[in-house]
Parts: C-alpha cells; sequence; structure tokens
C-alpha cells in the first residue's frame, strides 16, 4: 500500500502543481487585457452562475467525489501487514524485531540446509508462512520424509527466532524434472 500511496500523492501533486500554473496563467492574461488562453473561464463562470445546485449535473459529480472520497478513506483504514515482525524481548528496554524479507531468508536457507532439496520460496503473510521446497526429481529421498525435514528445519529457525507472535507454518515440496 505504500507505493500505491506514493503514487496517488505524487498525481495528486501533479495535479494540484498544473492546477496552479493554469490559474496563474489566467490571471496574467487577464491583468495584461488578453483573452483566456487555455481555459475559457468566462464561458464556465457564466455557466456556472447560471446553474443551481439542485441541477443534476451538479448533484453527479458530487455523487461521484463522495464515491471517490470513500473508496480512497476505506483504502486507507484497511491495515497494512507490518513491514517488521516483533520478537521476544529477554528486556523490557529492549525492543527488537525482524523483517519479512529477514525472516524469509532464514527460513529459505533452514529449507536449503535440507538434503535434497534444490531452491526454496518462502512468501510471509500476516499469519502464515509458506514455504515451498524444489528438489530434483530421483535426486531426493521420498517426498514425505523431505516434507518432515523440511518442516522441521523451518519450525526449528522459527521457534530460534522466538517471535512475539509466531505465524502458522505451511510447507509443499515441488518436484522439478532434472534437465
Amino acid at each position: 500500500m505504500r507505493i500505491a500511496n506514493r503514487l496517488l500523492a505524487f498525481l495528486l501533486s501533479l495535479a494540484l502543481t498544473l492546477g496552479a500554473v493554469l490559474v496563474l496563467i489566467e490571471i496574467v492574461a487577464y491583468a495584461v487585457g488578453a483573452k483566456a488562453i487555455v481555459l475559457d473561464w468566462p464561458g464556465l463562470y457564466r455557466w456556472a452562475s447560471g446553474t443551481t445546485w439542485g441541477s443534476g449535473i451538479v448533484r453527479l459529480v458530487g455523487v461521484g467525489l463522495a464515491v471517490i472520497g470513500l473508496l480512497l478513506l476505506a483504502a486507507q483504514l484497511n491495515p497494512r501487514r507490518p513491514d517488521r515482525l516483533r520478537l521476544q524481548a529477554v528486556d523490557s528496554a529492549t525492543d527488537a524485531a525482524i523483517t519479512r524479507r529477514g525472516l524469509a531468508r532464514t527460513l529459505r536457507d533452514a529449507a536449503i540446509e535440507v538434503d535434497g532439496v534444490h531452491d526454496a520460496h518462502v512468501t510471509v503473510g500476516r499469519h502464515l508462512v509458506r514455504v515451498r521446497a524444489e528438489v530434483h526429481d530421483g535426486a531426493a529421498p521420498s517426498v514425505d520424509s523431505l516434507h518432515a525435514a523440511v518442516a522441521s528445519a523451518a519450525q526449528h529457525r522459527l521457534d530460534a527466532l522466538r517471535l512475539a507472535m509466531a505465524p502458522a507454518l505451511s510447507v509443499r515440496i515441488r518436484q522439478e524434472e532434472q534437465q
């Protein structure tokens, strides 16, 4: 959500800057006695002075702006997943945490250390960590024993980290054909 917020903020600031530049151009043009350059603001002014608040177009624009505002509000009220996962503190004066990326790398390393595992992909969610270990076809022991070994290694590493709220662990084994 952080990237979306930055993109929306950039677009909004760009639109406001362009609007301000257009208004300045029109003010300078009016001050020197020239006609409207970019916007036909005299025609817009005449239309706005003859339009009531109860007209259909004004209501439609108002409803559209309200819907956009509610969508933006709902997007901001949706809680982001935390970037860091807190660790149990040994001392009350200590605040320690691990990033999601750091946890994923640690669990990937634990999975790769298991004999027969060629590669591993780890996804850290809010309440669940998914480990997908890849093995070459025929080069590893049985899938069941490999599943148990990877799950045990990853769970041992997770327990060693002592997370304040440890996520559940899901392990899958994927066999690849050896080339």
